[in-house]
Formats: structure tokens, C-alpha cells, sequence
């Protein structure tokens, strides 16, 4: 019955916005086939809106923005009202593929949804930026949806504002203001499963910096608060950017969330810890399959010569490029421009084929996504020549000032690359264990100053398992241990 109702209400309205009156401070405008709820104190735009003929985006999308999204469109546009201006970002959601188009006719738009969820949330004290406009057009088969906020002036995201240099004091109340909004959220029952540091905002306010929640696209809205084991997961994905936040940081901002009970937090910690490792196992698990398919992060590369898979934030035309540099030489191992392309032909002591190298950009993804200190995987290819004759060629990034350690044999006698080692074991230990026949031609070294950083070159030099991390530690411990033993460095 319900369905039946659902058909009778699409073609009697094919272009209503569900109940407007049931948000309060907007009004609703028709205008062409959109139908708008616009904010009383933003009806100055309703002029603007109506130069939008059938629905055409140009007009919104004065500047238009990047976004790898299929099904949307953002851009921002500026509107000068009175003694000055303000301007206005705007999503446009529209499903280009006719199966889309009939699922989505009886079901509320996207654009609608992410309106209506940022509203609820805005009445039950969340701090949101409330949206300007909602519009929707819905006609027959044709489902489009905008939504129109105003842009913060001088505002940055949470991720932006801990990468910048901040005053210690200032960064220590915004991370407890970030904790106690974190517990706000979660006690009002907003869920929102992109919960990371792109989807805060900070700005200043009055002098003091405030932080709103931002993006919710993948955000429902409950009457409860939000069960304990969920919250800590959403916890666990904020722990996986520990590189931008130091140990004390990350205990404020627990203290902030949990409260003043500090065995409380000390069980907590290491609860979130612990989801944080399956969080990450499982992201890894993940890449390691999208790595090898057509997707918004990684592409399939094809050319006359060579075939194989890339991240597609580096320009196909550039690889390219490094590819006919290494046709050119006869050399195993080239830098080009931070771009290290190896060879494996099948005349080298590890013959290739297709599989080993198709592994081979698996592990390497895989790993980096554990963040694990690893030259980013960049791209694997295969070149055919006549005759059955193959060649494989792995681009990786190198980081700056990084070259083999079995080339430094210098720092052998150096204290400071123990410890670095060290680090580099302590840092996998979660994830797995180390490769017993590890050497020094397997490790890169980085100089930073005075200061030694190792990365793993090797990518099947670890492996990922399901021990605790503790009983890892110990293993790879021993191994580095090994590894200065049999090379007749001094260990202390």
C-alpha cells in the first residue's frame, strides 16, 4: 500500500520537496521545474535562482570544483547583496543511468537527504553551517538535486589546521573543543560514517576558534545516542592520522571525550588501539583489491607497449615518459625525477609473469596503506615482445634523500640507525612481522639532519598476520638484532 501511495504522490507532485513546512525559517519556491526551500534571511538569492533555465548548472557552478564523484558536481559562486558580498558553495546530484533514475523516483534525493539530516542536526545543538537552499527537480524519470551553503571565510579543516604552525595553547583548545564536540555528536545520535579531519571545520569566531561539523552525505540521524561500540570505532578511525597528532595530543583529546577518570581513558585507549589495527587491516585488505580494477583511485593503464594498473594521481602521460626512459637504457634500476622504475625480465634471478607482478603491486598497496614508512606505489607494468618475451617494469615514489642502506655502510657503527630500526620494527608490529632473511638492501635510509629515518624497500619483506601485536614486537625485535649480527655491525 505504501508503494502504491508513493506512485499516486510522484505524479501528482513530481517535483515536491517532502513536508516544507516542517522546517522552520524557510520558505518554498517553485521555479521552472526546481522546487526550492530557501532560508528567509538568503531570500535575496530567489532572484538569482530564477535565471536558472530548465534546471541548467552553469549558472551555479561559476567556479567550478574538483570532485571525483560521479553523481556530483560542486562549485562555488558569489552574490553581492547590499554594502557587500558573500559567497555560496553548491552540490549538484544527478544519476545519469536510466536503472538509477527509476530507483531513485521513489525515494527522497540525495541533495534532499544531506539537507535534511544537517538541519536535524543544527536542532539538536550540533554546530553545522546551516544550508542556504535545498532544490530538487523531479520529473519523470529525472531526478536532480542541489544544495547551496554558505562559505566560511578563512576557515580550514581540522586535517589543514594541525598541519599548519599553531600556537601550543591555541592548539591545545581546539583539540579539547574538537573531544567535546566528538562526545556531542555521538550522545545527540548523529552517525556519521565519514568521521575523519576533512569533515570539521575551523575557524575564528569572536576571537576564539570555533569548529562546526561539516558533509553530511553519510549521516543519519537516531533518537538515541549512538551505542559505546560504535562510538569507539568512530574513535579508531579518527586514531589512524596519528602522524599528525603527538601521544599527549591524542590523550587530551581522549580525556576531552571520555571525561576526567583516567582508568576509564586508559581502558578506552587501548580499546580504540586495538579497533584501530582492525580498522586499518581491513583498509588494507581493501586496497589491496581496488588496487587491480577501474575506480575513483587507481586505473587501468593501456598503451601500444605497455599494459598495467597506476594511481591515477599521477599523470599517465608522465609514466609514460618514465617508461621510454627506462626503454632507453639497459640499466635494471633508474631515478627519474623521484620515480624509481625497476626492471624484472625474465632473464633476472626472480623471473616474472603477469601474476608475480600483479602480487607485487598488491603487497605494495596494501602496505601502504597500513602507513607503514614504504616508497609510495605508483604504478606496475608489463611489456610483451614478439616471441613470448616479457618484461615488468614497478614505479614507486622515493622519498627525498633516501638510498639503500647497504650503500651506507657508514652508518653501520651509528647508534642512531639502531634506534631507527627500531622504530621501523615497532611501527610493523601491529600489523605483522618482518622477513627473517631481512637485508640491508631491503632497508632505505632517509636523512633528515641529524636525525635517521628507515623505510621498508623491499615489499615482501612483511608480512600481515593475526598475532598480537605485543608477541610481533618481540619477533621483529630479534630480527633487526639478526640482521646487524650477520652483517658484523656492533649491537649494544
Amino acid at each position: 500500500m505504501q508503494f502504491f501511495r508513493q506512485v499516486v504522490s510522484f505524479f501528482r507532485f513530481p517535483f515536491s520537496v517532502p513536508n516544507p513546512s516542517a522546517f522552520d525559517g524557510y520558505l518554498s519556491r517553485t521555479i521552472g521545474r526546481v522546487h526550492w526551500l530557501i532560508h528567509r534571511q538568503h531570500s535575496f538569492l530567489v532572484p538569482f535562482l530564477e535565471q536558472i533555465k530548465d534546471a541548467t548548472t552553469e549558472t551555479l557552478l561559476a567556479t567550478p570544483l574538483f570532485r571525483r564523484h560521479q553523481y556530483k558536481r560542486m562549485g562555488e559562486f558569489k552574490i553581492t547583496h547590499g554594502s557587500g558580498s558573500e559567497t555560496y558553495l553548491v552540490k549538484i546530484y544527478n544519476y545519469p543511468r536510466l536503472f538509477q533514475k527509476i530507483k531513485q523516483c521513489f525515494k527522497h534525493t540525495r541533495g534532499f537527504h544531506e539537507f535534511n539530516t544537517t538541519y536535524l542536526a543544527a536542532m539538536r545543538g550540533v554546530p553545522v553551517e546551516v544550508p542556504v537552499a535545498c532544490g530538487e527537480r523531479k520529473y519523470l524519470f529525472t531526478k536532480e538535486s542541489y544544495i547551496i551553503m554558505r562559505k566560511i571565510a578563512h576557515s580550514q579543516s581540522i586535517r589543514e589546521y594541525f598541519r599548519g604552525n599553531t600556537l601550543l595553547k591555541e592548539r591545545r583548545d581546539v583539540l579539547k573543543e574538537f573531544g567535546r564536540l566528538a562526545k556531542n555528536i555521538h550522545e545527540t545520535g548523529v552517525q556519521q560514517d565519514a568521521f575523519s579531519l576533512d569533515n570539521f571545520l575551523v575557524y575564528d569566531e569572536n576571537g576564539s576558534k570555533r569548529i562546526i561539523v561539516i558533509d553530511f552525505e553519510m549521516v543519519s540521524v537516531h533518537t538515541k545516542s549512538l551505542p559505546e561500540k560504535l562510538c569507539f570505532w568512530y574513535l579508531a578511525k579518527l586514531n589512524r592520522e596519528k602522524a599528525s597528532f603527538t601521544n599527549t595530543e591524542r590523550i587530551r583529546f581522549l580525556r576531552s571525550y571520555i571525561g576526567s577518570d583516567f582508568s576509564r581513558c586508559k581502558r578506552a585507549a587501548r580499546r580504540i588501539e586495538s579497533t584501530t589495527v582492525q580498522i586499518q587491516k581491513k583498509g588494507a585488505k581493501k586496497s589491496s583489491r581496488l588496487c587491480v580494477r577501474e575506480n575513483k583511485k587507481f586505473g587501468v593503464f593501456k598503451s601500444a607497449r605497455f599494459y598495467g594498473f597506476y594511481r591515477r594521481n599521477y599523470p599517465a602521460e608522465t609514466l609514460e615518459k618514465a617508461l621510454h626512459t627506462m626503454g632507453e637504457t639497459d640499466r635494471d634500476d633508474v631515478l627519474v625525477n623521484h620515480l624509481r622504475i625497476v626492471r624484472v625480465s625474465q632473464s633476472s634471478p626472480s623471473r616474472t609473469d603477469y601474476r608475480s607482478m600483479k602480487q607485487l603491486w598488491m603487497n605494495a598497496n596494501a602496505l601502504f596503506a597500513l602507513k607503514i614508512n614504504v616508497p609510495i606505489p605508483v604504478g606496475v607494468f608489463t611489456r610483451h615482445f614478439p616471441g613470448g618475451r616479457n618484461e615488468g617494469f614497478f614505479i614507486s615514489e622515493m622519498p627525498d634523500n633516501c638510498i639503500p642502506l647497504s650503500r651506507r655502510p657508514d652508518l653501520f657503527s651509528d647508534q642512531k640507525l639502531l634506534f631507527s630500526l627500531a622504530r621501523l620494527g615497532e611501527q610493523v608490529s601491529p600489523f605483522g612481522v618482518l622477513n627473517k632473511n631481512l637485508r640491508f638492501q631491503d632497508i632505505l635510509v632517509q636523512m633528515q639532519g641529524d636525525r635517521l629515518k628507515c623505510y621498508l624497500g623491499n615489499y615482501h619483506s612483511f608480512s600481515i598476520n593475526r598475532l598480537p601485536g605485543e608477541t610481533n614486537k618481540t619477533v621483529n625485535a630479534q630480527i633487526v638484532k639478526y640482521l646487524f649480527q650477520t652483517n658484523h655491525a656492533p649491537v649494544s
